[in-house]
């Protein structure tokens, strides 16, 4: 038995099909019913999402260190990977990302949020009392392989960041660009 529902979806379908009797109108309708397809399977895509903490405290000592979040608890697309501490944009896009620093009792850490080898923006906890924490977070525009990491800006001496989940990475996907 046919519904309402049925027939009204059969007769918008035949309809262009009715209408247009040359071969290119016909292609174009297919191309158009392609591209819909093609914006589906893209609505349906994972969007690229990840949070990480640190769970032992890490020692930076020289510059180029990168900070390694070992303790993922979410890794929608695999693109951030915790051996390296580098997020790899898989989807071009405008994303945002944060990162929570947390200095070792009465320390100084320097750090950058980096995109690709360049500094994007420059973090600093303070040396408090006790533990001083701070947090920088950015929108970036990347393009597929861009990689996003946190790492160690300062050259005079070594740095204590804490552990134990105090200190955390994350990052997400906003909204895709198209080329």
């Amino acid at each position: 038995m046919l519904t309402c529902q049925t027939i009204l979806i059969f007769l918008a379908m035949s309809l262009p099909f009715i209408a247009c009797s040359s071969k290119s109108c016909v292609m174009d309708i297919l191309d158009d019913f392609e591209q819909m397809k093609v914006d589906v399977a893209r609505s349906k895509a994972v969007k690229p999402a990840f949070f990480a903490a640190l769970t032992p405290h890490f020692t930076l000592t020289e510059i180029n260190a990168v900070l390694k979040f070992d303790d993922v608890k979410v890794n929608r697309g695999e693109a951030y990977d915790p051996s390296t501490g580098v997020f790899t944009a898989r989807v071009p896009g405008l994303y945002h990302f944060s990162c929570m620093i947390l200095a070792n009792h009465r320390a100084v850490v320097h750090y950058q949020l980096n995109k690709n080898d360049q500094p994007y923006i420059l973090g600093y906890s303070h040396k408090g009392l006790a533990a001083d924490s701070s947090t920088i977070s950015a929108v970036m525009e990347l393009a597929v392989g861009d990689r996003v990491f946190v790492k160690h800006r300062h050259t005079r001496a070594s740095e204590v960041v804490f552990g134990a989940a105090h200190t955390s990475f994350s990052g997400y996907f906003i909204h895709e660009i198209t080329p």
